[in-house]
């Protein structure tokens, strides 16, 4: 079911502020996407993103004014072989989905979920992360 970890994103009131923390206090390079996300460059990690909370609820409920039920903190993601069969196995748990798989605008398949604990998390199918692109070296 799980192709691997594939996400982490920093769900923020102010994406602005958190760009300034990562790009000026920790020196990260900070690619704007658009006015509710963020990919920060971190080494060894795939990918790393700033959510701002309206942008996610928007994503997660296609509503930005849903904001409120969106948690503050960090939102994991993972590849998964079918996005359809995994939610369909996640929606027999105790998880709350939020909505059944649908293909965003950019071109990956989500469903997003409530784990038990209250966290928000989603499974994807996303083509271009299917491919090694750089060389991999263990020390």
């Amino acid at each position: 079911m799980l192709r691997h970890f594939a996400s982490v994103a920093e769900i923020v009131e102010d994406v602005d502020a958190a760009v300034s923390f990562y790009r000026d206090a920790l020196s990260l390079p900070v690619e704007r996407l658009d006015e509710g996300y963020a990919l920060v460059n971190i080494p060894g990690m795939l990918h790393f993103g700033v959510w701002s909370r309206a942008a996610a609820a928007q994503a997660a409920f296609g509503n930005p004014d849903d904001a409120e039920q969106i948690p503050l903190g960090f939102t994991i993601g993972f590849e998964v072989d079918a996005v359809d069969a995994a939610a369909e196995r996640i929606a027999d748990s105790t998880a709350q989905t939020l909505h059944p798989s649908k293909t965003e605008p950019w071109g990956q398949t989500t469903a997003r979920f409530l784990t038990p604990g209250g966290a928000l998390f989603e499974i994807a199918e996303t083509p271009w992360a299917r491919q090694i692109t750089q060389q991999l070296e263990a020390k």
